[in-house]
């Protein structure tokens, strides 16, 4: 979970993190594609997440003005495709929601295999004291985006699958055998990680979407239980739950469907979170309320 911000985030993975490491990008190369004849000023590595290594590049053009942006370099990851796929397919995807007017960083440079450029978005992570109506209307904007024209992009509809491997001794449970009810109506545009760290915030407005390399076409709840888990996480789970509601109000919801996403979401991050590289209390802490999350949903499922 990566950041493309100045503001770096406690629970994110150190840029010497060990999972494998992209080569390192030059900055005043970048620049010279970008504006040639402007000059290099600082690059300097952003702390974010196990996915991606970032930095932060300020370079001033020939008529004197200065630009920041963003160099994100993919790395190959436990639970992830190749890095190259997808960095190509989030800088191909940017482009197409830029010109739309959603709130993502422009792109600038795709640097061929796995490096993306975009524009620096002021701001940060840090949460206004409400944040439910603001996460809910960017949700629910982005699960109305009209997918004709989109780049290809994976299909995610079913939690079932994963969930039968990574929890086998309720494989043969009958509500398992039974499924989940799949995601019957076309396939909506997924972010794929929509959850606070991924959201930069001006004060109580909401300035800009991050980081779409797990992007997809599926059901939309599976976007909605993982903001509702790391919600929980990083506030309480009343807010979790006026963030659904407000989601409710723009959006159907299957209460049943999210339940198997609750399950999907918390089950995969404790499938995975041991390589996200977080302090030993983060990680202890993430656990927990991925547990409690889980244990609740499997019980309001009947599988508890």
């Amino acid at each position: 979970m990566s950041k493309d911000t100045a503001q770096p985030r406690a629970d994110a993975a150190s840029p010497r993190d060990p999972n494998v490491a992209p080569s390192p990008v030059d900055g005043a190369a970048i620049v010279a594609q970008i504006c040639p004849g402007g000059r290099l000023v600082s690059a300097t590595p952003l702390v974010g997440g196990v996915s991606a290594a970032v930095q932060g590049v300020d370079f001033v053009r020939p008529n004197g003005a200065t630009e920041r942006i963003v160099v994100r370099t993919h790395r190959d990851v436990a639970g992830k495709p190749d890095r190259r796929g997808r960095a190509a397919r989030e800088y191909a995807l940017l482009v197409v929601l830029h010109a739309r007017g959603v709130a993502v960083p422009r792109p600038r440079l795709f640097v061929p295999p796995e490096t993306l450029v975009v524009d620096r978005v002021e701001g940060d992570t840090t949460l206004p004291n409400d944040p439910t109506e603001a996460l809910a209307e960017a949700l629910a904007a982005i699960h109305h985006t009209a997918t004709a024209g989109l780049p290809a992009l994976p299909v995610f509809t079913d939690p079932m699958p994963a969930l039968r491997e990574w929890l086998p001794e309720l494989r043969d449970h009958p509500r398992m055998r039974a499924g989940c009810g799949i995601h019957t109506e076309a396939p909506r545009l997924l972010h794929g990680d929509f959850w606070p760290g991924n959201v930069l915030w001006q004060g109580a407005e909401l300035a800009a979407v991050l980081d779409w390399e797990d992007a997809a076409l599926g059901d939309p709840l599976s976007d909605l239980a993982c903001a509702r888990v790391e919600l929980a996480r990083m506030t309480d789970d009343a807010t979790a739950e006026r963030f659904t509601r407000a989601y409710g109000r723009r959006c159907a919801i299957d209460a049943d469907r999210l339940c198997w996403w609750d399950v999907f979401v918390s089950t995969a991050a404790l499938q995975y979170m041991d390589g996200w590289g977080l302090a030993p209390d983060i990680l202890a802490s993430r656990r927990a309320t991925a547990s409690a999350w889980q244990a609740r949903a499997l019980s309001a499922l009947g599988l508890g």
